[in-house]
């Protein structure tokens, strides 16, 4: 993963091998459209800018243009996203950047398998915040009580396209921004012991 990773930053001429080479803390918050949305991504932002944080905000249509879009990612310090296949842009993160994944309902073992195992063997450090059933749109139309929200597993023992339709295609979240914020402020403890930023 390592060498892989090398072969892309020289690919792309990207300038971050490591964190310690940015200057300030900028975190990159990747924004949904379709699914798994973040239904209080201002809030969020207002937030993450209130700890001190430099946001740029992407949308899948700026992801497209690899060889700008990299650039961008290996600018940052930070990550965040929901679990989706925008995550996989941590593989630009400069070493010792913070890869904070949202995990949605139901989502738990593709979170770890796909982007929170690979993370930690880039040399990214990896951070995770499991929402709670409340913060999910899932919670509010099926209700506190039903399988979907209390039993996953039995919605994925009904196969894939069960599954997807439920947890990847049909649930947005609705972060709760006490919560969150202690994961946020982790992650700059993270940093700040690499690197300060106030030079």
């Amino acid at each position: 993963m390592s060498d892989f990773r090398k072969f892309l930053r020289e690919s792309y001429n990207l300038k971050a091998n490591h964190v310690s080479d940015l200057r300030k803390p900028t975190l990159l918050l990747i924004s949904r459209r379709n699914t798994r949305r973040f239904l209080n991504e201002q809030e969020m932002v207002d937030m993450m800018e209130g700890l001190g944080f430099q946001v740029i905000r992407v949308e899948p249509k700026t992801m497209m243009y690899l060889n700008e879009f990299s650039e961008v990612v290996n600018s940052c310090s930070v990550m965040v996203g929901a679990h989706g296949a925008g995550l996989t842009n941590e593989i630009f993160l400069p070493d010792g950047a913070v890869m904070v994944q949202v995990v949605p309902l139901g989502c738990e073992w593709g979170a770890i398998t796909y982007y929170g195992g690979p993370a930690k063997a880039m040399g990214v450090r990896y951070l995770e915040y499991k929402i709670e059933p409340e913060e999910s749109s899932l919670f509010y139309t099926y209700g506190k009580d039903h399988p979907v929200i209390k039993d996953p597993e039995s919605v994925s023992s009904k196969g894939y396209r069960a599954f997807r339709s439920v947890y990847v295609d049909g649930q947005d979240v609705k972060i709760n921004l006490e919560r969150f914020k202690k994961t946020l402020v982790e992650a700059k403890k993270i940093l700040e012991t690499l690197i300060p930023f106030n030079r």
